[in-house]
C-alpha cells in the first residue's frame, strides 16, 4: 500500500526509496542541454557548483565532475548522501534540508533540479533568498517546477511524493525581486519529463 509523503519531510520518502530511486534514475543525461548552457555561463569562473536536493549524483553530479567542476551536494536524505559520498569521495555533500542553507560560502552555480518542486509553496517562496546567499554576482541558478500553481502526489517506488508549484508568473515576479534575468525558459519539456526548466543569471547583490 502507497504511503503519502508528509509535504515537510519527503526526504524520508527517500530514504525508502533509495535503492529504487538509483535503478530507476535515467543515465541518459537528457538535461545535457541545460547542463551544457551552465557549463557555458560558468567556465572562466572558480567552477564551484552547489547541488540541492543531489540524490546519489547520478547522473548531473557525475557530469560536473567529469567537466572538472568541483561539487558541493546537499540532500536531506541520510542514504542519498551516502552512495553519493561512496561514489565520489573527492567531492563534498552535506546532509541538511535545503531551507536551511547557511554555508558561509558563494558558488558559481546552484541546481536544484527536480528537488524545489518537492518543497510547500511558502518554502518555494523563501528559498529565493538562499539562492541569492551562496550564488556569486553572474552565477546561475537551474531549477524545475511545473507549468501551472498547484499541488498533486506522485507514485515513486511505493512512496507518493509530494510536489508543489506556483504560477508562472509568480516564478517571474520573484526572480526580478531577487534580482535574477532569465537566460532560459522552457515549459512543459517533453525531454525532461513535462518539467518547466529555468536556467536563470544572478545580476547584483542589494546594498544593504
Amino acid at each position: 500500500m502507497n504511503e503519502q509523503s508528509n509535504k515537510d519531510r519527503v526526504y524520508e520518502s527517500y530514504n525508502k526509496i533509495v535503492d529504487w530511486y538509483d535503478a530507476h534514475r535515467s543515465r541518459e543525461l537528457f538535461e545535457k542541454p541545460y547542463l551544457e548552457a551552465v557549463c557555458d555561463e560558468i567556465r572562466r569562473s572558480s567552477k564551484k557548483i552547489l547541488d540541492l536536493g543531489c540524490g546519489t549524483g547520478e547522473p548531473m553530479a557525475r557530469y560536473f565532475i567529469e567537466q572538472g567542476f568541483a561539487i558541493t551536494g546537499v540532500d536531506a536524505s541520510v542514504n542519498m548522501i551516502e552512495l553519493a559520498r561512496q561514489r565520489f569521495p573527492e567531492q563534498r555533500f552535506i546532509v541538511d534540508d535545503m531551507r536551511n542553507l547557511a554555508l558561509g560560502e558563494t558558488f558559481d552555480a546552484i541546481l536544484a533540479w527536480h528537488s524545489f518542486f518537492h518543497l510547500p509553496p511558502d518554502d518555494q517562496r523563501a528559498m529565493f533568498k538562499v539562492f541569492e546567499q551562496h550564488l556569486n554576482v553572474g552565477g546561475v541558478l537551474l531549477f524545475t517546477t511545473d507549468f501551472a500553481e498547484g499541488e498533486i502526489w506522485s507514485d515513486n517506488g511505493g512512496q507518493n511524493l509530494y510536489h508543489a508549484s506556483l504560477s508562472l508568473a509568480e516564478y517571474q515576479y520573484l526572480l526580478a525581486l531577487h534580482h535574477f534575468t532569465v537566460l532560459t525558459h522552457k515549459v512543459r519539456d517533453h525531454d525532461c519529463g513535462e518539467a518547466t526548466v529555468w536556467l536563470v543569471k544572478y545580476t547584483h547583490k542589494p546594498i544593504r
